[in-house]
């Protein structure tokens, strides 16, 4: 699905947008399944992220009255989008990217309601879940068209290259970079309007920010993230199991321990771990 020259522009720039990668069809079901679980299962709606950084980014009055929607997994409530996990078009894309054999790491979805969407401070995506390599793709796949005016997603372009930032970080926030070095005055980024049905693959590097939606209709995107299957997050030790769902390809073991299993004399199942293999 992806050119040389696709590939070659996501190693320099850091992100690459695409299209056709899902037909008519399977976009229409994706939009129709999520409407159902918006509607069924998450009605309300938030602010979006809290912290001090909406005091950079927002003029006095609407600090407090942006909206977003937030539905993490949404395959536990639909089978279509737990299908697009595998989705052979788009792991084929991620395979070009980060890897023969990859894993998948988790399914977001970030919505700004009409007029008011919240904006999204400058970050990385990495402190969010930290792995121990660079090969980390999130897939921003587009519900809804994107235009500027919409609050599409902005990016720093070769800023991956950079490697892991210090952000700001607490209870009292979400992960953001200081704004007194890295905001949208003062680092140049690029806007990336996209198509519904489109997707934009950025790594987990990627400096990236959005503004506030302000036109009349929803910009609805889900974030679908994949890893090289050979990487792990910091805190899972070389030789302990990580048995997250391989999309494409195979994962070699590595160092890390066996898993079998044995029945008890009990008849449950015991989880054992093999010795790492030398």
């Amino acid at each position: 699905m992806l050119t040389a020259e696709q590939v070659e522009a996501y190693r320099n720039d850091g992100y690459l947008r695409a299209s056709g990668i899902f037909t008519a069809e399977e976009l229409e079901e994706l939009q129709r399944e999520m409407d159902f679980i918006v509607d069924e299962w998450w009605g309300e709606e938030s602010i979006g992220w809290k912290g001090p950084w909406r005091d950079h980014y927002l003029p006095a009055g609407e600090q407090e009255n942006t909206r977003a929607v937030f539905i993490a997994n949404p395959q536990f409530y639909s089978a279509a989008w737990g299908r697009i996990i595998f989705h052979r078009r788009l792991t084929e894309c991620v395979r070009a990217l980060v890897g023969s054999a990859v894993q998948w790491h988790g399914t977001i979805l970030h919505a700004k309601p009409p007029e008011r969407g919240t904006p999204f401070p400058m970050h990385q995506d990495y402190p969010f879940y930290p792995h121990d390599g660079p090969d980390f793709v999130d897939c921003l796949l587009h519900l809804d068209d994107a235009p500027e005016a919409s609050g599409c997603l902005q990016v720093v372009p070769g800023s991956h290259k950079e490697g892991p930032l210090e952000h700001v970080t607490g209870d009292h926030t979400r992960p953001y970079l200081p704004p007194e070095k890295y905001h949208p005055d003062k680092v140049a980024s690029v806007p990336v309007p996209a198509k519904a049905g489109d997707v934009i693959f950025f790594s987990y590097l990627t400096i990236h920010w959005s503004d506030m939606n302000r036109t009349g209709g929803w910009r609805r995107s889900v974030r679908i993230g994949y890893h090289d299957a050979a990487m792990r997050p910091i805190f899972v030790k070389p030789t302990d199991p990580y048995p997250n769902l391989v999309v494409a390809g195979l994962k070699r073991r590595g160092t890390q321990s066996r898993l079998t299993y044995k029945v008890t004399g009990q008849g449950q199942e015991q989880h054992l771990k093999q010795p790492a293999r030398a």
